[in-house]
């Protein structure tokens, strides 16, 4: 049986665009309905009126949600989008449950979200059934932060609550969405960990590499005239390379090179040879680009 993947996507819509929003999301599922494999697409609302909605997208295969995720069509979709990425933090849950019990198990669902709910933190909850029989129940929680989220996980409730699921529920796994650079490149959907930490640093100083070359041509004897101390300089200095990285550089680096991103697994060696090699490239054209902007 071939398993099921689950894309999970957050996101904060600003203010005064949750038509457009709407608009776009009907365009996003126009354009993924054409694509193979594709089963569903479901939003789920934030709670208690915030803006922060989650979207989830189930195909019948890992290959066929890699197919969407490498494809133009969501490339020009997703650029269109008026969103935002949400702080939230998200456990996602595949269970199976044994024949026959899933009533039971959608009660004990009932059950679990309401004591949830009474935490600190409780952003929502969504649970999907599986597209055919015997496959994968997705539960999403979400909470404002990862402490909340954890106490949640350690809560002696849950504990109590999770040995009843034991009567109906066969195979359970977790998957926390979190990456080691929040903010600047996405997460696996398929495995709910972010990039590399070796990939996603060599994008961060192809960016940043120019940026500190700029400031120190062009910003540096601006700031010097003023006779700001050093460590005022340097810390005005840094914020304006941080911002770049974060809002400018980075958005696009990761746009560009998702396809290589995550490609760690042993079939995909190739193409991150040929990542890392485009890569080196760059870095020398930006070394001999700037090479005579500073004196010796």
């Amino acid at each position: 049986m071939i398993s099921p993947a689950v894309l999970v996507a957050t996101a904060r819509v600003r203010k005064g665009k949750d038509a457009e929003f709407a608009a776009w999301k009907a365009r996003h599922d126009t354009v993924i309905g054409k694509f193979p494999g594709y089963v569903s697409s479901d939003v789920m609302p934030g709670a208690n009126g915030s803006n922060e909605w989650t979207i989830v997208i189930n195909f019948r295969s890992a290959d066929d949600l890699a197919a969407w995720r490498q494809s133009k069509e969501r490339a020009d979709i997703i650029a269109e989008a008026g969103v935002q990425p949400a702080g939230d933090v998200t456990e996602v849950i595949f269970s199976r449950i044994k024949p026959g019990m899933e009533d039971a198990y959608r009660e004990w669902a009932a059950r679990i979200e309401a004591a949830q709910a009474r935490c600190p933190g409780y952003r929502g909850m969504f649970l999907q059934p599986p597209d055919e029989e015997g496959g994968m129940w997705t539960t999403i929680i979400r909470f404002k932060s990862a402490p909340q989220l954890e106490m949640w996980i350690n809560a002696p409730e849950r504990k109590s609550l999770l040995q009843e699921s034991k009567a109906f529920i066969e195979h359970e796994q977790l998957t926390r969405l979190a990456t080691a650079f929040p903010g600047w490149v996405p997460v696996d959907p398929m495995t709910g960990k972010g990039p590399p930490n070796w990939k996603t640093a060599m994008l961060v100083l192809l960016g940043l590499f120019p940026v500190v070359m700029l400031e120190l041509r062009f910003l540096n004897p601006v700031i010097s005239r003023f006779g700001l101390h050093a460590s005022l300089a340097t810390f005005i200095g840094n914020t304006l390379s941080v911002a770049a990285t974060s809002f400018i550089t980075m958005p696009l680096f990761v746009r560009w090179f998702g396809w290589w991103l995550f490609s760690a697994d042993a079939p995909t060696r190739r193409v991150t040879s040929k990542g890392v090699a485009i890569l080196v490239v760059l870095f020398a054209l930006e070394v001999a680009a700037l090479w005579r902007l500073l004196p010796w």
